[in-house]
């Protein structure tokens, strides 16, 4: 029997299993993927390497970055520029969000719309901002919950830079990761998750399933770092219907375009508000770290929000097809390349069910399955968005896992 068994191998469930380690205890992190990290993975194709998406660590505290140092050493850089913005066809410093100027407000309520919030906390918001979020979440910045849009201003505001990893994402990933073992803690990857056993309203462990057969894993304590409604339906007995509701899901393809020079820009992540163009955030990874380049070659990362399905106009392309739309608009609306033909797609990774998008009119449905999940003894939920926020959440339910152990 362990301790402590995590689900999610994800940061949440990797900084979970780690506080559970570090305390002594026993702990077993389960996760379906043949490795951790979930989609903070960094890839390597024909010699280029780049993670699965832009992922920048706001490091909020001192603490916390001699936690980074602590697993990664000298390999934790810092990055001394900030997110950049499309604006009149020219890449400029700053978010859309820094755009609109203004002195703070008062904080996000669960039942206020996005644009309600920008105009109460930082005064009417720019077109550009509208256009930016809306083309990111799909839906009218009415529509979009102001607890998201206050997430994006004040909680991913890196206006100094910001810290990665040297080898890329997954190698912070991989360093927590081995950092549970060296503790003791064990971590079983490529197994799903067939149920959690929740009977009598308390969590008395989880059943593996695979083509190997069953296996049951008894636990006093459970931690769910994977989306909750996903965790509801693993729920054994079943979960009333009420706290598994059905969430719009959104996609993002991932469009990976080489060039063969060194740079294109000087810039690790930029942002476009354009809805004519595919995506909405372009990365650069040899800006996020050298090592992630080869000499004479640079990888360009196109992130294209989307849902999943023909009728789509992103999704239903191909991936050359959607590669070229990408070229072009890198040589008429950037001006990065002379033509489409001055890039090669490396690849296309796709995201069915990259995050949920909830209206503000159903964010008190969309938030059954953890109102369920909290009522069930022995079970803590660890949920986050952005890298360094999702490792604090894993913490933080680790703290609550171990407090009545």
């Amino acid at each position: 029997m362990f301790d402590v068994v995590v689900v999610g191998a994800g940061p949440a469930g990797l900084g979970a299993a780690l506080a559970v380690a570090r305390q002594g205890a026993s702990v077993c992190v389960v996760d379906r993927a043949q490795q951790v990290g979930g989609l903070c993975v960094t890839r390597e194709t024909r010699g280029d390497r780049y993670d699965i998406g832009g992922h920048i660590l706001f490091v909020r505290s001192s603490e916390r970055e001699r936690w980074l140092k602590g697993l990664l050493g000298e390999d934790l850089l810092w990055v001394d520029r900030a997110v950049a913005r499309v604006q009149d066809g020219q890449i400029v410093g700053g978010r859309y969000l820094d755009d609109a100027a203004g002195d703070g407000g008062p904080p996000a309520r669960p039942d206020q719309g996005g644009a309600d919030y920008l105009d109460a906390t930082v005064g009417p918001g720019s077109s550009a901002a509208r256009r930016y979020l809306e083309k990111i979440d799909g839906m009218a910045l009415e529509d979009i919950p102001a607890t998201r849009v206050e997430r994006l201003l004040i909680g991913q505001a890196a206006p100094n830079g910001f810290y990665y990893p040297r080898k890329g994402i997954g190698q912070l990933m991989n360093a927590a990761a081995g950092a549970i073992r060296a503790r003791g803690g064990t971590t079983i990857l490529g197994r799903l998750v067939g149920a959690i056993d929740v009977a009598g309203s308390r969590t008395r462990g989880i059943v593996l399933g695979g083509s190997s057969g069953e296996e049951a894993l008894s636990t006093r304590r459970v931690i769910v770092a994977v989306p909750t409604g996903h965790a509801t339906r693993l729920a054994v007995p079943r979960a009333p219907t009420s706290a598994t509701p059905t969430l719009r899901m959104r996609a993002v393809a991932i469009v990976y375009l080489a060039a063969q020079v060194d740079r294109l820009t000087e810039e690790p992540w930029i942002q476009i508000d354009d809805p004519d163009v595919p995506f909405a955030r372009l990365f650069e990874p040899a800006n996020w770290s050298p090592a992630l380049s080869q000499s004479g070659r640079t990888v360009i990362g196109c992130e294209c929000y989307c849902q999943e399905g023909a009728q789509d106009p992103i999704w239903r392309h191909t991936d050359d097809s959607l590669g070229r739309w990408c070229a072009e608009a890198l040589t008429e609306v950037l001006g990065l390349i002379e033509g489409p033909n001055d890039v090669e797609l490396v690849e296309v990774v796709r995201l069915p069910r990259a995050y949920p998008v909830v209206p503000v009119s159903e964010v008190v449905s969309a938030g059954a399955p953890s109102r369920w999940l909290s009522n069930v003894a022995g079970l803590e939920i660890a949920q986050g968005g952005a890298v360094i926020e999702a490792i604090e959440a894993g913490e933080a339910a680790a703290g609550r896992a171990l407090a009545d152990l």
